[in-house]
């Protein structure tokens, strides 16, 4: 998570972010989705920002160049370490109302990010080359085969961060990825090896904590091996 130019006050708070492939029924089974965004090849992204070089800035040039990392700045916070974690085998077995600020996820087991799903004990890796793991019906993919991820984090922001546009920053996900902020729907990303970043800001809800969820589901079929991910930094 990084800030940019002033734009709003900020102060301590609490962040709802979901990643996921969709929203949630309020049975323990969810409904069939209908045209989800990840079989429209239309749609790769909704509120991402467009990509940047990645420039981190400090309060003065002189502190910018006394520190050897970009990390020592106080306009940056990590994301990465132990997130609460839930697998589910399809997206119909996907917990029910994840995006909501109420919904509890204290039984739920932790995962590393950045990590994948299946080093860490969940699903089934697998290395194809030519073989898809699914029968090709392009651009549908099936929802039976297609588990899903759901992550969930609580953290704080500095009070130094008011009147900074906050930015969430994702390494790396694959495939794809809804986000929510405080229950609210922020955006949606795909591209497993490019990161996304979305503008918080006016999702911020000021004297509370974040509550940061996330995570990704998209069967896919490329050289390397098949598995799903939190990878590379999250801030």
């Amino acid at each position: 998570m990084r800030i940019l130019t002033p734009t709003k006050p900020l102060f301590g708070f609490f962040l709802s972010l979901f990643g996921f492939l969709s929203f949630l029924s309020a049975q323990g089974q969810a409904p069939k989705w209908e045209n989800p965004e990840w079989e429209n090849p239309e749609i790769f992204q909704i509120n991402r920002e467009a990509p940047t070089a990645s420039f981190y800035r400090y309060e003065t040039a002189q502190n910018a160049l006394k520190n050897d990392s970009w990390e020592n700045s106080p306009f940056y916070q990590s994301l990465n370490g132990d997130w609460l974690f839930n697998y589910a085998e399809n997206i119909m077995a996907r917990p029910v109302d994840f995006q909501d600020t109420t919904f509890d996820a204290s039984s739920w087991n932790t995962i590393p990010v950045p990590s994948n799903w299946e080093l860490e004990g969940h699903g089934t890796p697998i290395y194809t080359n030519v073989v898809y793991p699914f029968p090709k019906n392009p651009p549908f993919i099936p929802h039976d085969k297609n588990p899903v991820g759901s992550y969930k984090r609580d953290f704080e922001v500095s009070d130094d961060w008011d009147g900074n546009t906050i930015y969430l920053h994702f390494g790396g996900v694959s495939g794809a990825m809804y986000v929510w902020v405080n229950g609210q729907k922020v955006g949606y990303s795909e591209g497993s090896k490019t990161p996304a970043e979305f503008d918080i800001t006016k999702y911020i809800q000021a004297g509370k904590k974040f509550t940061c969820r996330t995570g990704a589901s998209l069967v896919r079929c490329k050289l390397y091996g098949r598995s799903r991910f939190l990878a590379s930094k999250r801030y």
